[in-house]
Protein backbone atom coordinates (compact mmCIF):
# COMPACT_ATOMS: atom_id res chain seq x y z
CA UNK A 1 0.00 0.00 0.00
CA UNK A 2 2.87 2.36 0.74
CA UNK A 3 4.17 1.74 -2.79
CA UNK A 4 0.76 2.62 -4.21
CA UNK A 5 0.65 5.90 -2.27
CA UNK A 6 4.20 6.69 -3.39
CA UNK A 7 3.53 6.11 -7.09
CA UNK A 8 0.15 7.86 -6.89
CA UNK A 9 1.87 11.00 -5.62
CA UNK A 10 1.60 13.90 -8.02
CA UNK A 11 4.97 15.18 -6.82
CA UNK A 12 6.77 12.59 -8.97
CA UNK A 13 7.96 14.23 -12.15
CA UNK A 14 6.64 11.53 -14.49
CA UNK A 15 3.29 10.86 -16.13
CA UNK A 16 0.55 9.00 -14.30
CA UNK A 17 0.63 6.13 -16.82
CA UNK A 18 4.37 5.62 -16.28
CA UNK A 19 3.87 5.69 -12.52
CA UNK A 20 1.13 3.07 -12.83
CA UNK A 21 3.40 0.86 -14.92
CA UNK A 22 6.32 1.30 -12.51
CA UNK A 23 4.10 0.38 -9.55
CA UNK A 24 3.04 -2.83 -11.29
CA UNK A 25 6.66 -3.65 -12.20
CA UNK A 26 7.85 -3.22 -8.61
CA UNK A 27 5.05 -5.44 -7.29
CA UNK A 28 5.84 -8.10 -9.89
CA UNK A 29 9.53 -7.98 -8.97
CA UNK A 30 8.68 -8.57 -5.30
CA UNK A 31 6.36 -11.47 -6.20
CA UNK A 32 9.12 -13.04 -8.33
CA UNK A 33 11.48 -12.94 -5.35
CA UNK A 34 8.81 -14.31 -3.02
CA UNK A 35 7.97 -17.23 -5.29
CA UNK A 36 11.40 -18.00 -6.70
CA UNK A 37 13.34 -17.85 -3.43
CA UNK A 38 10.94 -20.02 -1.43
CA UNK A 39 12.12 -23.02 0.53
CA UNK A 40 11.44 -26.34 -1.19
CA UNK A 41 9.21 -27.33 1.73
CA UNK A 42 6.87 -24.37 1.14
CA UNK A 43 3.51 -25.33 -0.31
CA UNK A 44 2.03 -28.74 -0.93
CA UNK A 45 3.80 -29.52 -4.19
CA UNK A 46 7.14 -27.68 -4.37
CA UNK A 47 9.11 -30.66 -3.09
CA UNK A 48 7.18 -33.07 -5.29
CA UNK A 49 8.20 -31.03 -8.30
CA UNK A 50 11.78 -31.16 -7.06
CA UNK A 51 11.60 -34.97 -7.24
CA UNK A 52 10.25 -34.70 -10.79
CA UNK A 53 13.01 -32.24 -11.65
CA UNK A 54 15.63 -34.71 -10.46
CA UNK A 55 13.91 -37.58 -12.24
CA UNK A 56 13.99 -35.66 -15.52
CA UNK A 57 17.79 -35.67 -15.43
CA UNK A 58 17.73 -39.40 -16.06
CA UNK A 59 15.35 -39.23 -19.03
CA UNK A 60 16.75 -39.42 -22.54
CA UNK A 61 15.82 -36.86 -25.19
CA UNK A 62 14.90 -39.62 -27.63
CA UNK A 63 12.45 -41.27 -25.22
CA UNK A 64 10.82 -37.97 -24.33
CA UNK A 65 10.32 -36.96 -27.95
CA UNK A 66 8.96 -40.44 -28.73
CA UNK A 67 6.50 -40.20 -25.82
CA UNK A 68 5.24 -36.85 -27.08
CA UNK A 69 4.83 -38.05 -30.66
CA UNK A 70 3.09 -41.24 -29.51
CA UNK A 71 0.99 -39.52 -26.82
CA UNK A 72 2.50 -41.79 -24.18
CA UNK A 73 3.88 -41.31 -20.71
CA UNK A 74 2.80 -38.82 -18.07
CA UNK A 75 3.25 -35.17 -18.99
CA UNK A 76 6.14 -35.85 -21.39
CA UNK A 77 6.18 -32.24 -22.62
CA UNK A 78 6.63 -30.91 -19.09
CA UNK A 79 9.52 -33.32 -18.59
CA UNK A 80 10.99 -32.13 -21.90
CA UNK A 81 10.58 -28.55 -20.69
CA UNK A 82 12.57 -29.38 -17.54
CA UNK A 83 15.16 -31.19 -19.61
CA UNK A 84 15.61 -28.11 -21.78
CA UNK A 85 16.08 -25.91 -18.70
CA UNK A 86 18.69 -28.33 -17.38
CA UNK A 87 20.85 -27.55 -20.39
CA UNK A 88 21.52 -24.24 -18.65
CA UNK A 89 21.25 -25.18 -14.98
CA UNK A 90 20.65 -28.28 -12.91
CA UNK A 91 19.80 -26.21 -9.83
CA UNK A 92 16.16 -26.50 -8.74
CA UNK A 93 16.17 -23.11 -7.02
CA UNK A 94 17.04 -21.45 -10.31
CA UNK A 95 14.21 -23.42 -11.87
CA UNK A 96 11.73 -22.00 -9.34
CA UNK A 97 12.98 -18.52 -10.17
CA UNK A 98 12.60 -19.31 -13.88
CA UNK A 99 8.97 -20.40 -13.39
CA UNK A 100 8.29 -17.20 -11.41
CA UNK A 101 9.83 -15.22 -14.29
CA UNK A 102 7.32 -16.87 -16.63
CA UNK A 103 4.20 -16.36 -14.53
CA UNK A 104 4.64 -13.04 -12.75
CA UNK A 105 5.29 -10.85 -15.83
CA UNK A 106 2.20 -12.44 -17.43
CA UNK A 107 0.24 -11.52 -14.30
CA UNK A 108 1.60 -7.97 -14.41
CA UNK A 109 0.75 -7.61 -18.10
CA UNK A 110 -2.78 -8.88 -17.45
CA UNK A 111 -3.29 -6.32 -14.70
CA UNK A 112 -1.68 -3.49 -16.68
CA UNK A 113 -3.74 -4.04 -19.82
CA UNK A 114 -7.04 -4.41 -17.98
CA UNK A 115 -6.88 -1.63 -15.38
CA UNK A 116 -6.52 2.12 -15.68
CA UNK A 117 -5.71 3.35 -12.18
CA UNK A 118 -3.04 2.68 -9.58
CA UNK A 119 -5.81 1.92 -7.10
CA UNK A 120 -7.09 -0.75 -9.50
CA UNK A 121 -3.66 -2.39 -9.64
CA UNK A 122 -3.25 -2.18 -5.85
CA UNK A 123 -6.55 -3.94 -5.32
CA UNK A 124 -5.70 -6.53 -7.99
CA UNK A 125 -2.48 -7.48 -6.19
CA UNK A 126 -4.24 -7.66 -2.81
CA UNK A 127 -6.89 -9.94 -4.34
CA UNK A 128 -4.12 -12.08 -5.84
CA UNK A 129 -2.45 -12.49 -2.45
CA UNK A 130 -5.71 -13.41 -0.74
CA UNK A 131 -7.10 -15.77 -3.39
CA UNK A 132 -4.34 -17.06 -5.66
CA UNK A 133 -1.02 -16.73 -3.82
CA UNK A 134 -1.40 -20.13 -2.16
CA UNK A 135 -1.40 -21.84 -5.56
CA UNK A 136 0.48 -19.81 -8.16
CA UNK A 137 3.19 -18.40 -5.89
CA UNK A 138 4.07 -21.36 -3.70
CA UNK A 139 2.49 -24.59 -4.95
CA UNK A 140 1.70 -25.27 -8.58
CA UNK A 141 4.23 -25.28 -11.39
CA UNK A 142 2.66 -27.02 -14.40
CA UNK A 143 -0.65 -25.21 -14.05
CA UNK A 144 1.14 -22.00 -13.11
CA UNK A 145 2.97 -22.07 -16.45
CA UNK A 146 -0.29 -22.93 -18.22
CA UNK A 147 -2.09 -20.04 -16.55
CA UNK A 148 0.70 -17.64 -17.53
CA UNK A 149 0.08 -18.49 -21.17
CA UNK A 150 -3.67 -18.05 -20.69
CA UNK A 151 -3.14 -14.64 -19.08
CA UNK A 152 -1.20 -13.57 -22.16
CA UNK A 153 -3.93 -14.99 -24.38
CA UNK A 154 -6.67 -12.86 -22.78
CA UNK A 155 -5.40 -9.80 -24.65
CA UNK A 156 -5.87 -11.59 -27.96
CA UNK A 157 -9.52 -12.23 -27.12
CA UNK A 158 -9.91 -8.46 -26.92
CA UNK A 159 -7.97 -7.96 -30.15
CA UNK A 160 -9.91 -10.78 -31.88
CA UNK A 161 -6.76 -12.62 -32.94
CA UNK A 162 -7.97 -16.21 -32.95
CA UNK A 163 -4.79 -17.78 -34.33
CA UNK A 164 -2.49 -16.33 -31.67
CA UNK A 165 -5.03 -17.09 -28.94
CA UNK A 166 -5.38 -20.70 -30.12
CA UNK A 167 -1.61 -21.23 -30.23
CA UNK A 168 -1.21 -19.95 -26.67
CA UNK A 169 -4.08 -22.10 -25.35
CA UNK A 170 -2.79 -25.23 -27.12
CA UNK A 171 0.69 -24.54 -25.76
CA UNK A 172 -0.79 -24.13 -22.28
CA UNK A 173 -2.54 -27.49 -22.75
CA UNK A 174 0.83 -29.16 -23.23
CA UNK A 175 1.71 -28.26 -19.64
CA UNK A 176 -1.73 -28.98 -18.17
CA UNK A 177 -4.45 -30.52 -20.31
CA UNK A 178 -7.21 -28.79 -18.34
CA UNK A 179 -6.07 -25.45 -19.81
CA UNK A 180 -7.90 -26.37 -23.03
CA UNK A 181 -11.15 -25.52 -21.24
CA UNK A 182 -10.13 -21.88 -21.71
CA UNK A 183 -10.64 -22.06 -25.48
CA UNK A 184 -14.45 -21.44 -25.47
CA UNK A 185 -13.84 -18.13 -23.68
CA UNK A 186 -12.73 -16.63 -27.01
CA UNK A 187 -16.32 -16.91 -28.22
CA UNK A 188 -18.21 -16.51 -24.93
CA UNK A 189 -16.31 -13.37 -23.87
CA UNK A 190 -17.47 -11.43 -26.90
CA UNK A 191 -21.16 -12.34 -26.74
CA UNK A 192 -23.12 -9.11 -26.66
CA UNK A 193 -25.79 -10.34 -24.23
CA UNK A 194 -23.68 -10.34 -21.05
CA UNK A 195 -26.58 -9.60 -18.71
CA UNK A 196 -28.57 -12.56 -20.03
CA UNK A 197 -25.52 -14.85 -19.90
CA UNK A 198 -24.70 -13.72 -16.38
CA UNK A 199 -28.27 -14.23 -15.20
CA UNK A 200 -28.32 -17.73 -16.66
CA UNK A 201 -25.03 -18.55 -14.91
CA UNK A 202 -26.13 -17.08 -11.58
CA UNK A 203 -29.64 -18.54 -11.49
CA UNK A 204 -28.35 -21.80 -12.94
CA UNK A 205 -25.72 -22.10 -10.19
CA UNK A 206 -28.01 -24.02 -7.77
CA UNK A 207 -28.78 -26.56 -10.52
CA UNK A 208 -25.07 -26.89 -11.32
CA UNK A 209 -24.47 -27.61 -7.63
CA UNK A 210 -27.17 -30.30 -7.62
CA UNK A 211 -25.83 -31.96 -10.78
CA UNK A 212 -22.16 -31.31 -10.04
CA UNK A 213 -21.21 -35.00 -10.23
CA UNK A 214 -22.82 -35.42 -13.63
CA UNK A 215 -21.07 -32.24 -14.77
CA UNK A 216 -17.72 -33.61 -13.62
CA UNK A 217 -18.28 -36.92 -15.41
CA UNK A 218 -19.35 -35.10 -18.59
CA UNK A 219 -16.28 -32.86 -18.48
CA UNK A 220 -13.88 -35.77 -18.08
CA UNK A 221 -15.53 -37.78 -20.84
CA UNK A 222 -15.83 -34.77 -23.15
CA UNK A 223 -12.08 -34.20 -23.20
CA UNK A 224 -11.51 -37.98 -23.26
CA UNK A 225 -9.19 -37.88 -20.25
CA UNK A 226 -10.52 -40.53 -17.90
CA UNK A 227 -7.01 -41.74 -17.14
CA UNK A 228 -5.71 -38.25 -16.37
CA UNK A 229 -8.68 -36.53 -14.76
CA UNK A 230 -11.01 -39.36 -13.86
CA UNK A 231 -10.35 -38.56 -10.21
CA UNK A 232 -11.99 -35.17 -10.81
CA UNK A 233 -15.33 -36.95 -11.17
CA UNK A 234 -14.95 -38.90 -7.94
CA UNK A 235 -17.01 -37.53 -5.06
CA UNK A 236 -14.96 -36.60 -2.00
CA UNK A 237 -16.47 -36.88 1.46
CA UNK A 238 -15.38 -33.32 2.11
CA UNK A 239 -14.94 -31.02 -0.83
CA UNK A 240 -15.39 -27.35 -1.57
CA UNK A 241 -15.56 -24.36 0.72
CA UNK A 242 -18.72 -22.74 2.06
CA UNK A 243 -16.92 -19.43 2.53
CA UNK A 244 -15.44 -19.38 -0.98
CA UNK A 245 -18.73 -20.48 -2.54
CA UNK A 246 -20.68 -17.82 -0.66
CA UNK A 247 -18.13 -15.20 -1.70
CA UNK A 248 -18.49 -16.03 -5.41
CA UNK A 249 -22.28 -16.13 -5.29
CA UNK A 250 -22.55 -12.85 -3.35
CA UNK A 251 -20.02 -11.25 -5.71
CA UNK A 252 -22.14 -12.35 -8.68
CA UNK A 253 -25.35 -10.98 -7.12
CA UNK A 254 -23.65 -7.66 -6.33
CA UNK A 255 -22.19 -7.45 -9.86
CA UNK A 256 -25.57 -8.15 -11.43
CA UNK A 257 -27.08 -5.30 -9.42
CA UNK A 258 -24.38 -2.95 -10.69
CA UNK A 259 -24.57 -4.14 -14.30
CA UNK A 260 -26.30 -1.10 -15.81
CA UNK A 261 -24.00 1.30 -13.97
CA UNK A 262 -20.94 -0.70 -15.01
CA UNK A 263 -21.90 -0.66 -18.67
CA UNK A 264 -22.36 3.10 -18.57
CA UNK A 265 -18.94 3.67 -17.00
CA UNK A 266 -16.79 1.02 -18.69
CA UNK A 267 -18.72 -0.80 -21.45
CA UNK A 268 -15.84 -3.21 -22.13
CA UNK A 269 -16.32 -4.90 -18.74
CA UNK A 270 -18.93 -7.11 -20.40
CA UNK A 271 -16.02 -9.48 -21.08
CA UNK A 272 -15.38 -9.75 -17.35
CA UNK A 273 -19.04 -10.57 -16.74
CA UNK A 274 -18.95 -13.28 -19.41
CA UNK A 275 -15.69 -14.68 -18.02
CA UNK A 276 -17.03 -14.88 -14.49
CA UNK A 277 -20.20 -16.54 -15.83
CA UNK A 278 -17.98 -19.44 -16.97
CA UNK A 279 -16.33 -19.45 -13.55
CA UNK A 280 -19.74 -19.92 -11.92
CA UNK A 281 -20.50 -22.77 -14.31
CA UNK A 282 -17.36 -24.71 -13.41
CA UNK A 283 -17.12 -23.69 -9.75
CA UNK A 284 -19.34 -26.54 -8.40
CA UNK A 285 -16.71 -29.03 -9.60
CA UNK A 286 -14.60 -28.26 -6.55
CA UNK A 287 -17.40 -29.71 -4.42
CA UNK A 288 -16.85 -33.01 -6.24
CA UNK A 289 -13.08 -32.90 -5.96
CA UNK A 290 -11.05 -29.98 -4.56
CA UNK A 291 -8.46 -30.42 -7.33
CA UNK A 292 -11.15 -29.79 -9.94
CA UNK A 293 -11.48 -26.29 -8.54
CA UNK A 294 -8.42 -25.43 -10.58
CA UNK A 295 -10.62 -25.56 -13.70
CA UNK A 296 -12.79 -22.68 -12.45
CA UNK A 297 -9.60 -20.93 -11.34
CA UNK A 298 -8.73 -20.20 -14.98
CA UNK A 299 -11.81 -17.95 -15.05
CA UNK A 300 -12.09 -16.73 -11.46
CA UNK A 301 -8.74 -14.97 -11.78
CA UNK A 302 -10.68 -12.26 -13.62
CA UNK A 303 -11.92 -10.96 -10.25
CA UNK A 304 -8.55 -9.23 -9.79
CA UNK A 305 -9.36 -6.76 -12.56
CA UNK A 306 -13.16 -6.86 -12.20
CA UNK A 307 -13.71 -5.96 -8.54
CA UNK A 308 -11.96 -2.55 -8.83
CA UNK A 309 -14.39 -1.52 -11.57
CA UNK A 310 -17.32 -2.78 -9.50
CA UNK A 311 -16.20 -0.54 -6.64
CA UNK A 312 -15.93 2.41 -9.00
CA UNK A 313 -19.48 1.74 -10.21
CA UNK A 314 -20.77 1.40 -6.65
CA UNK A 315 -19.25 4.77 -5.70
CA UNK A 316 -21.52 6.55 -8.21
CA UNK A 317 -18.74 8.98 -9.19
CA UNK A 318 -18.50 10.31 -5.63
CA UNK A 319 -14.79 10.46 -4.61
CA UNK A 320 -15.43 10.30 -0.86
CA UNK A 321 -17.76 7.32 -1.24
CA UNK A 322 -15.26 5.61 -3.54
CA UNK A 323 -12.46 6.20 -1.03
CA UNK A 324 -14.58 4.72 1.75
CA UNK A 325 -15.48 1.65 -0.33
CA UNK A 326 -11.84 1.05 -1.26
CA UNK A 327 -10.68 1.37 2.35
CA UNK A 328 -13.32 -1.08 3.60
CA UNK A 329 -12.57 -3.52 0.77
CA UNK A 330 -8.81 -3.32 1.27
CA UNK A 331 -9.16 -3.93 5.01
CA UNK A 332 -11.37 -6.96 4.32
CA UNK A 333 -9.03 -8.33 1.63
CA UNK A 334 -5.89 -7.79 3.69
CA UNK A 335 -7.55 -9.70 6.54
CA UNK A 336 -8.31 -12.51 4.10
CA UNK A 337 -4.73 -12.35 2.84
CA UNK A 338 -3.26 -12.60 6.32
CA UNK A 339 -5.50 -15.58 7.02
CA UNK A 340 -4.53 -17.27 3.74
CA UNK A 341 -0.83 -16.74 4.39
CA UNK A 342 -1.06 -18.29 7.86
CA UNK A 343 -2.40 -21.49 6.28
CA UNK A 344 0.91 -22.00 4.46
CA UNK A 345 4.15 -21.52 6.34
CA UNK A 346 6.68 -19.58 4.29
CA UNK A 347 10.46 -19.55 4.57
CA UNK A 348 13.23 -18.65 2.16
CA UNK A 349 15.48 -21.38 0.77
CA UNK A 350 18.33 -20.49 3.15
CA UNK A 351 16.09 -21.04 6.21
CA UNK A 352 15.45 -24.39 7.84
CA UNK A 353 12.00 -25.85 7.25
CA UNK A 354 10.49 -29.31 7.56
CA UNK A 355 8.72 -30.95 4.65
CA UNK A 356 4.91 -31.36 4.90
CA UNK A 357 3.99 -34.65 6.50
CA UNK A 358 1.48 -35.57 3.82
CA UNK A 359 2.05 -34.98 0.13
CA UNK A 360 1.44 -36.99 -3.03
CA UNK A 361 3.32 -37.39 -6.28
CA UNK A 362 1.52 -36.32 -9.44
Amino acid sequence: MLLAFFFASKDLNISYEKRRLQFIKVCIFLLILQSGLRNWAVGADTYQYFLRFESAKGESWQDLVADILNFEGKDPFYTLFQKFFQLFSSNYQWYLIFVALIFMPALGYFIYKNTTKIRHALLAFIIYMGNFYGFFSITGIRQTISTALLLWSYQYIKERKLLVFTILVLFAGLFHLSALIFFPLYFVAELKRPKLIFRLALFGFPFAMVFKNQLAVFFVRFIDAQDRFGVYSEQYEKGGSYVLTAFHVLLAIWALGLFTKMMSIVPTTYRMYNTFALALFFFPLQWVNPSAGRIAQYFTIVIMIWIPYLLDAASMNQPKRREFLYIITIIFLISATLFAITLDEYKFFWQDMKLPQNYYIY
